[in-house]
């Protein structure tokens, strides 16, 4: 009888134990959804105020996007985007579907109330910058101040031969990895590499990308026989991490 006894204790102790943790597992289970949804439902609240950001950039150009948001929701959004040379796309840009696109997309975003939107038939270059810009603005809104890695463009302000500066700057972890610099005629086309004109003007744009990475900052020294030109880069350079949020 006594064993009996033990015996069906024993099974009691392990019918409690198992009911046990099966309710751990439960509640452990359950734990990392309820904290997905938390962190998701922080990720997406949005701060009132007014945010601004640029896209990504490739040799065809970039975007920008300031987005204004009231209650929580995206209320006004302002679109600029600048072509491979660094020239603004204007009222006078000929690409008529650019023009159509510029008019759509913002109220696309806000009706969104989000940067999820279809691209605009034939302007799909356009509308992927303008999402890639309004989402780095909500990132902004919602709380991200580190700077964005990728590839970002810069662009200088012109010197009094109407020439300037442009620079891409890919970063990674916040750093500089690498540097392109092109310098821009009045014409709006790019002096080529082997430009006649100043020997050193070559060999600062064979050096001076280095200088960059190697600083991880827009502030270098400017390369002798090539001050004007160096600062613009430098100005360009400097753009290009304000895009970036660096």
């Amino acid at each position: 009888m006594l064993k009996i006894k033990k015996s069906y204790l024993l099974l009691v102790a392990v019918f409690v134990l198992a009911i046990v943790f099966a309710g751990c597992e439960a509640e452990e289970a359950v734990d990392p959804v309820e904290d997905e949804q938390t962190e998701e439902n922080g990720e997406t609240e949005m701060e009132d105020g007014t945010f601004k950001a640029a896209s990504e950039a490739d040799e065809h150009g970039y975007a920008e996007a300031e987005v204004t948001i009231s209650n929580g929701n995206i209320t006004d959004v302002t679109l600029w985007e600048y072509t491979g040379n660094g020239e603004p796309k204007d009222e006078d840009y000929e690409y008529d579907v650019w023009h159509e696109a510029s008019e759509e997309l913002p109220e696309r975003f806000v009706e969104a109330n989000s940067a999820d939107i279809d691209v605009y038939t034939e302007a799909t270059g356009s509308s992927k910058k303008s999402k890639d810009a309004v989402e780095k603005a909500i990132e902004r809104a919602s709380g991200y101040e580190e700077p964005f890695d990728g590839t970002f463009m810069g662009i200088s302000d012109k010197d009094e031969r109407g020439r300037w500066g442009v620079a891409w700057v890919t970063l990674e972890n916040g750093n500089i990895t690498e540097v392109e610099l092109e310098e821009v005629e009045e014409d709006g086309e790019f002096r080529e590499e082997d430009y006649d004109g100043i020997e050193e003007w070559s060999e600062a744009y064979e050096e001076m990308p280095e200088r960059f990475e190697e600083a991880n900052s827009s502030e270098v020294d400017v390369y002798t026989g090539a001050t004007g030109t160096s600062e613009k880069w430098m100005e360009a350079v400097e753009r290009v991490l304000e895009n970036a949020g660096k």
